[in-house]
């Protein structure tokens, strides 16, 4: 993790046990496919990290050599000093101690700030907002209910139905219906002769994978205002979850133990915690809500209130704890890669290209990439995708539009 999201008393606590280190230029600082306990950050001078088909350069006045040169196991390039160098090796064990301490709580208590004093300066000086504060802090903000049909059917599916009581649900409303039929013929499922009715659709695509799809499709419909003013940032939060959901989805199916349709719809939960404070937001005057106000909003309240409104939907604790980690580059749990672990990669790839060079960690510092099998991924793996995918990502696009 960065080490300036550690407080100054926790990187007092780490002074002891960390070591510094001088390399002449060319020397060599860590091998790729080194296993080792420890994190290098650099400290002065310029460094050559390769890859084996990809090489990058860091240097220490960079926003880049904020994050770890090397961590997790084994290293994924070699490290070989440009210059006089001057790094830092640190214990992996106390670092992933302070992310774990930060993150203790579980995901439902996962609150916007009980005193407002403690909300950014735009959100303290804003009255929409601070009206809208009091309102959630009084547990009377109203939460968006699901489309009745997407509704219908996950109440269905908790019990054990068949395709033919799924495709009654599904034909209630005939635009999803419709909808379902057309990606049933797809290239992602087509098969020897083409689908007619719904019941075959959903025969083909399956009951689990029609529930996930039917849940995205009619998200959208939640992305809709009558305010132009805040139709643009419905329409700017909708089309980044789906960039999210199409890499999520492309991932999915590259990566074992992933089903793609969850992770299509995982992809698409990363902003959904915006939508009760914008429909809030659309009672009051569109110059009460300037830019920073807006952009500050929205990044306060989309984790806590996602995690509140999947809860309420009832959706399971994996999909729930989307919105309040998809943007936590570091957030590290133990066990499996998980949808989380997922979907934060595909955020990572939905941002490259398009956020300023050196605001985005190197790939290989994410404990989510760390999970995948480094024997057949590697950074260059990225660029791989990003151009191996762009017929795959663009098909799945067309499934919302």
């Amino acid at each position: 993790m960065p080490c300036n999201q550690l407080s100054p008393a926790e990187l007092e606590q780490f002074l002891p046990y960390c070591r510094r280190y001088t390399f002449a230029s060319g020397e060599r600082l860590f091998t790729r496919g080194q296993r080792e306990e420890n994190a290098w950050y650099l400290g002065n001078g310029e460094i050559e990290l390769d890859f084996g088909k990809q090489t990058r350069t860091v240097d220490a006045l960079s926003a880049s050599a904020r994050y770890p040169l090397a961590c997790g196991q084994p290293y994924v390039a070699d490290g070989i000093a440009l210059t006089e160098v001057e790094a830092l090796r640190v214990p992996n064990a106390l670092m992933l101690a302070a992310v774990h301490k930060k993150r203790a709580r579980p995901i439902e208590a996962s609150l916007i700030a009980e005193d407002f004093n403690q909300l950014p300066d735009e959100l303290r000086q804003s009255e929409v907002f601070y009206t809208f504060w009091r309102t959630y802090r009084s547990d009377s903000l109203q939460l968006p209910p699901l489309p009745p049909v997407t509704l219908r059917l996950r109440k269905a599916m908790a019990e054990d139905i068949g395709v033919g009581e799924a495709a009654r649900i599904v034909q209630t409303d005939p635009v999803v219906a419709a909808r379902l039929i057309e990606i049933a013929n797809s290239p992602f499922y087509r098969g020897m002769a083409p689908v007619t009715t719904c019941q075959q659709a959903i025969g083909r695509i399956g009951l689990i994978g029609t529930r996930s799809l039917v849940t995205s499709l009619t998200l959208k419909r939640m992305f809709r205002g009558d305010r132009p003013h805040l139709q643009r940032w419905l329409n700017r939060l909708w089309q980044e979850s789906i960039r999210i959901s199409c890499f999520s989805y492309v991932l999915g199916l590259r990566l074992p133990g992933i089903d793609a349709e969850q992770a299509l719809l995982a992809g698409l939960m990363s902003h959904i915690g915006a939508l009760p404070f914008l429909y809030f937001a659309s009672n009051f005057p569109t110059d009460s809500l300037p830019e920073p106000v807006m952009t500050a909003a929205i990044a306060t309240v989309k984790g806590p209130l996602g995690v509140q409104l999947l809860s309420a939907w009832g959706f399971p604790e994996e999909i729930r704890r989307i919105p309040a980690h998809c943007d936590d580059w570091y957030y590290c749990d133990k066990g499996e890669l998980s949808l989380t672990d997922l979907v934060i990669l595909a955020n990572w790839h939905a941002k490259l290209g398009r956020v300023k060079t050196g605001s985005l960690p190197p790939i290989e510092t994410l404990p989510a990439y760390q999970k995948l099998d480094l024997r057949t991924i590697s950074p260059v793996f990225s660029l791989d995708l990003l151009h191996t995918a762009k017929q795959e990502i663009e098909q799945v696009r067309r499934l919302f539009h």
